[in-house]
């Protein structure tokens, strides 16, 4: 016993050198003939497995920490390297899982807790956890899913997410929901949680865009209510237009009902100096950094955190006006061209376009972000014209807004 513990550590030993030495082969063959002696040993199996990934035995690895950490699960490294792996396999939900499970383990471990926050925020935006903690958003969703489910109904919920909606709808006594979700993680994510909740009998998660979808393979006929809640704070960020004119080509019967039926895209022209200078910069502290303004772009919408009530930081130049109303009950224009006139109501310099909108769930449930409260994930945008305009009070001038996957806004004097 003694000679055979004696092997064992010499063959350790002697592997260990050969991995830091970069012979890969030899540590391997060498840790190989260790784990014949002593298959339970820990070191052995760490070593093996250091030695396997770098020869790009992956999934040989992976078996091998896995049967690390089931030995002595308090072996922090080997849920690090584990992680690494399903991360550079592109596998980030398993990532994540053993992430959790180190975090677990080791819950005072600030670096395992920052390479989780890492992992997560690759996994999905962080503003998922925010969303789903607005509970008037989830009210009202739910209101309306109550009122306009019915017992027959075979829905489709387009961007599932979490499955939220598809539960609600499916506790409304839908027939069945399917539950589409482009992203794998989310996909995985909304399986455990309907199924969590004892709903996956009357819920299918189907892991595509719902452009992608075919019926007959992933949807058994058209559906009778589509839910969806792909807006971001001007409505069409998230692409919402096109997935609803598909939806309602190719998913829906004709007489198919939609949550939510429409939205109307409203703003004002405001003068804010400050939302100004985050597109435009010339001379700071002295220095002439001009050159920056290359990276002006007008593609984006900033969040905004002014609202109506006039500060030191802004003023309101014009009466709010209507930049779209969308109806969500056909099938909508992939793009389009506004143009509004828009009367001035005081002097000053046209910097932005304070934008914020409401949402018809149903005919008698509206969300709106013209006044949001701290706890609401939806808050108002700022267009920044990268031209300011000069406005004079009792004058109209002209606002163009067009769209076509993404904003473009021109702001001109009324033609007479």
């Amino acid at each position: 016993m003694v000679k055979h513990t004696t092997t064992v550590k010499k063959l350790i030993s002697k592997g260990a050198k050969e991995l830091s030495s970069a012979h890969y082969k030899k540590a391997r063959q060498t840790f190989e003939t260790a784990l014949e002696l002593d298959p339970n040993n820990v070191s052995i199996n760490y070593f093996l497995a250091a030695a396997l990934e770098e020869l790009c035995e992956t999934e040989l690895a992976i078996k091998a920490y896995y049967k690390v950490i089931t030995l002595d699960a308090t072996v922090r490294q080997a849920y690090v390297q584990l992680s690494n792996l399903y991360y550079t396999m592109t596998m980030k939900q398993d990532a994540l899982s053993i992430l959790e499970k180190a975090r677990n383990q080791f819950g005072d471990d600030l670096d395992i807790l920052y390479l989780r926050g890492q992992v997560a925020m690759q996994c999905m935006p962080g503003w998922h956890l925010p969303m789903l903690a607005d509970q008037e958003r989830n009210d009202i969703y739910d209101q309306a899913i109550s009122k306009m489910v019915r017992p027959d109904d075979i829905v489709l919920d387009v961007g599932t997410g979490s499955g939220l909606l598809a539960m609600m709808a499916a506790r409304a006594g839908a027939a069945h929901v399917y539950a589409c979700e482009a992203n794998g993680f989310m996909a995985e994510q909304a399986r455990q949680i309907i199924k969590l909740n004892g709903f996956e009998d009357k819920i299918s998660v189907i892991h595509k865009r719902s452009s992608d979808l075919v019926i007959g393979e992933d949807l058994p006929e058209k559906c009778d209510l589509l839910l969806t809640e792909i807006f971001d704070r001007a409505i069409v960020g998230e692409g919402a237009l096109p997935t609803l004119n598909h939806a309602w080509h190719h998913l829906l019967k004709e007489d198919a009902r939609i949550i939510p039926q429409g939205a109307t895209l409203y703003g004002v022209l405001i003068e804010c100096p400050h939302l100004q200078k985050f597109h435009h910069v010339d001379q700071v502290n002295g220095f002439d950094l001009s050159p920056m303004n290359v990276l002006a772009h007008p593609l984006s919408y900033k969040d905004a955190q002014i609202g109506l009530n006039e500060t030191e930081d802004h003023r309101i130049l014009s009466a709010p006006f209507t930049i779209k109303k969308f109806d969500f009950t056909q099938a909508p224009s992939v793009g389009f061209r506004e143009k509004t006139d828009i009367p001035i109501c005081q002097t000053g310099q046209a910097d932005a376009i304070l934008m914020w909108f409401d949402l018809h769930l149903s005919d008698d449930l509206i969300f709106s972000t013209q006044a949001p409260k701290p706890h609401n994930h939806w808050r108002q945008a700022a267009q920044i014209l990268l031209a300011p305009h000069p406005c004079n009070k009792g004058e109209k001038i002209q606002l163009s807004s067009t769209y076509h996957t993404y904003f473009h806004f021109e702001v001109s004097p009324v033609q007479p």
